[in-house]
Formats: structure tokens, sequence, C-alpha cells
């Protein structure tokens, strides 16, 4: 495969990223988040559980008052020392993040919510947003625009049921 051709397969979600920037309005991710955690996947201290924490009330109070002007990397980082426990990783979401420097990548959850399908959101079925580290400078962008991953979790029955259900539909579709 040469450059030309990756190029070519790799546009048309470039594209769909940009179609969807911003695509979501500030108070409709507020009623989502009244059902839907951010959290972060870490080790809170030596001998504490590896696991999905949720942001604490100050970083989320700062979250509902502006979603779109909260950094998840600087503004609101801090959990809470507990756990969430039952939660599978379902969907990676890939999220363009437009900054205004090139030195300091400053996501915010609207930038994720703003590429996750809008029946996922819908069903009720995803519990918490993870959102990953690292990202990707797109080219040609002059270094202020990236795209990162947020992971998508749901109950771990839910993704059984879902496992059950596509297993079924394979069986269904060999008849």
């Amino acid at each position: 495969m040469t450059d030309t051709d990756t190029e070519t397969k790799t546009q048309p979600i470039i594209s769909q990223l940009y179609y969807r920037y911003k695509s979501i309005s500030d108070e409709d991710i507020i009623k989502y988040l009244s059902r839907i955690k951010i959290v972060k996947k870490e080790h809170k201290e030596i001998g504490s559980v590896f696991g999905y924490y949720p942001l604490n009330k100050e970083s989320m109070k700062k979250i509902l008052k502006k979603p779109r002007n909260v950094s998840l990397t600087f503004d609101a980082t801090e959990t809470t020392n507990t756990h969430i426990d039952g939660l599978s990783e379902w969907k990676e979401v890939i999220c363009l993040v437009k900054s205004t420097s090139r030195f300091f990548v400053k996501p915010d959850i609207g930038e994720v919510f703003d590429q996750i399908e809008w029946r996922d959101l819908r069903d009720d079925k995803i519990k918490a947003i993870c959102f990953n580290s690292g990202c990707e400078t797109l080219e040609g962008t002059d270094g202020e625009h990236f795209l990162m991953k947020a992971t998508l979790l749901i109950d771990t029955v839910d993704k059984v049921s879902v496992e059950e259900k596509m297993e079924a539909f394979k069986k269904l579709h060999e008849l």
C-alpha cells in the first residue's frame, strides 16, 4: 500500500471528524453528563486498585458550567478515591481536538461527545467515558489540530448481552 492509498482511505474519516466538530450543544452535553460519568483509568496510590475513577465533584462542576471551555488534561483532572466496578470497554472513539497553542493540547468533553454516534447516546448504553492520553498531530494544520481517543464504557452485564445478541444474529444469518 502506498502513502497515497493510506491518505485516500483516511481522508473520509478526517472529513467526518471536521463535519461533526461542535455538532452537539452544551445543553445536550450537560444532559448526557447527568447519566454518563467521565473517568480516568489509573492507580490512585501504591496498593490501590487499577481501574476507572470518576472525576470529583469540583472537576465536574467546572465541566458542567461550560463543557467546551474546560480542558480534561489541565482544568478538570482530579478524581475521587473510589473506583467504579462493573465497567467494560465497548468502543474507542477518535476525537478531533483543536488547540490554540501547539505546545498545549487541551481537549474538552465536547470534542468527545461530538464524535459519539447519536444512536449510542440515545440508547442510554454508555455509562462512562475514559479520555485516553496521547495524541497525533494532523498534517497541514500548523500543529493546531490533533487526533486523540476516548473509550466508551458500558456495564459489564450490557456487554455480555450485546455479545450474545451478535452471536445470535450471526447464527440466524448462517441458516
